[in-house]
Formats: structure tokens, C-alpha cells, sequence
């Protein structure tokens, strides 16, 4: 449960990448822009000194519209070195991006908010909306744990299915699925968005992952099969009973309620894909 670990900066004044920071000095002279947030290793401190910034720039709808695909994303490299090191990474956004994201249930369209610091924001907007696309929406809570509950209790139950009719690599494809999606509730078990999988382990350990809950999940990681993955998963059961939800005595209606029609239909597709 260990990483590599950097500063985490609030300022451009504090960046010490020159070639970054001179970007962003010059992009918030622009009348276009109107605030600048650093998200990623930046602004988690999970990552090595030579790490890309990661930053989203707040723009106005009208510049953004402008803009042709391929220029909604402006990567930098420094050329200096061999192989060429990624410098920046940073992604024009806007009003209408924010809209879009605040009514979608997707974990992907919210967790770079959760951890997100806002280093350039004169009216205060950007700032508000990092707050309500940070949110984590109690009131949805029960459904979010059972959406990601029964991605769970599917794919450990293909696996198990593959294993019986020794289609061994159909299985070992399930149990992986059957964790990733592990991962998945047990962050929502913690009312939190998922953050990006490469750095799940860091985002737990700040969340304050048990030992136990941990070793389970490194137990069924480095061995994937159905004895290790049905441990993590009565475990992650036991912990959704312990928090006072009754659902998964009754996998069966919690997983039609998922798909019903009143059900939402970006978690459904997510849950497919």
C-alpha cells in the first residue's frame, strides 16, 4: 500500500516545470479563459517528480464550440530528452461540458473533480462547479451499491459457470471483471466515485482501507480464481449487511431493479460494457 509521492500544488506559482508553468501563464492572459484546475498526479501527490500536468482549462461556451475534436485536447512534450517526455496534458472545457457531466452517473465524469485543485478561478464559477461534480449523490446511494453489486455477482457467477465447463480463459476473463467491478462497490461502499484504476490503491489508502479488506484484494488480484474472487465478494457482502442494507439477501431483485425501466439508463450501459 505504498506509491511514489509528490507535492501537490495550489498555485502556478508553485509549479516548478517551466515549460508548464509558462504555459499556463500565458493561457490565463487569454480573454477566453476563465480558470485553470490541475486534477491527476498533480494534484493527488500519487506519482513520480517526472509526471505530466494534468489540468482542465475553463473556457467560454463560445471559444469551445470553435474548436475542432482534435483541438479539445493540447498535449506538449519536451523534446529534449530521449524518449520525449509528455509534458502537458491539458483539456479545454466549458459550461456545456460541465452540464453534460453533472447528470451523468458515470464515476469516469466525476472522480477528476473529487480530487481536482483549482489553482486559477478570478469569478469563483470553476470552483462551484468542482463542488457539485465532486458530490457524491447520497440520495442514490442504495442504488449505486446495487448496480455495482450485481456487476459483481454476474461476473464472478460467469466465471464460475466458464470454470465448470472448463472454458478456462473465459473464466480467468470474468474474474477479472468480477474485481474490477470489487473495486468499483467498494469505493461506492465508501460513497465515494471511483477514481481512475491506476492509482486505485493510493485512493484507498487515503479512504483508510482495512488490512483485511486489502489483503483480499491483493489475494484475489495475484491469484484470480473463483475461491480467492468469492472471498473478496462475501466479504464486500458482508459489509454492505453490516452497513444496515438489506438488498443482497435478494440478489435477484436488486439486479432486476437495475435494469428496470425506471432504472438509469447510463449506469445500464456502463454496466455492459
Amino acid at each position: 500500500m505504498t506509491g511514489s509521492r509528490i507535492s501537490i500544488v495550489k498555485s502556478i506559482e508553485e509549479i516548478d516545470d517551466p515549460m508548464a508553468r509558462e504555459r499556463l501563464e500565458n493561457l490565463i492572459k487569454e480573454p477566453y479563459v476563465k480558470g485553470i484546475m490541475l486534477w491527476g498526479s498533480r494534484a493527488t501527490g500519487f506519482g513520480a517528480p517526472s509526471t505530466d500536468w494534468d489540468a482542465l482549462v475553463y473556457v467560454t461556451d463560445e471559444y469551445y464550440q470553435e474548436l475542432d475534436v482534435k483541438d479539445t485536447i493540447w498535449l506538449e512534450f519536451d523534446e529534449s530528452v530521449e524518449p520525449k517526455r509528455l509534458v502537458i496534458d491539458f483539456s479545454p472545457i466549458s459550461d456545456a461540458w460541465f452540464k453534460q457531466q453533472l447528470d451523468s452517473p458515470l464515476d469516469i465524469d466525476h472522480s477528476p473533480y473529487s480530487e481536482g485543485v483549482v489553482i486559477y478561478d478570478p469569478t469563483g464559477e470553476l470552483e462551484e462547479w468542482r463542488k457539485k461534480l465532486a458530490r457524491y449523490p447520497e440520495e442514490e446511494h442504495l442504488e449505486r451499491l446495487k448496480n455495482k453489486y450485481g456487476l459483481f455477482m454476474g461476473a464472478l457467477g460467469n466465471a464460475i459457470v466458464d470454470e465448470r465447463r472448463e472454458f478456462s480463459h473465459d473464466a480467468k476473463l470474468n474474474l477479472y471483471r468480477a474485481i474490477i467491478a470489487a473495486v468499483n462497490l467498494w469505493f461506492s461502499i465508501k460513497k465515494s466515485w471511483t477514481p481512475p484504476l491506476k492509482w486505485w490503491t493510493s485512493h484507498a489508502k487515503k479512504l483508510g482501507i482495512s488490512e483485511k479488506t486489502y489483503k483480499l484484494f491483493c489475494e484475489a488480484l495475484d491469484s484470480p480464481t473463483t475461491q480467492s474472487t468469492r472471498a473478496l465478494f462475501v466479504h464486500l457482502k458482508d459489509m454492505i449487511l453490516d452497513e444496515g442494507f438489506e438488498f443482497p439477501n435478494d440478489p435477484i431483485t436488486a439486479f432486476l431493479e437495475t435494469i428496470h425501466v425506471n432504472g438509469r439508463p447510463g449506469q445500464i450501459r456502463h454496466s455492459y460494457l
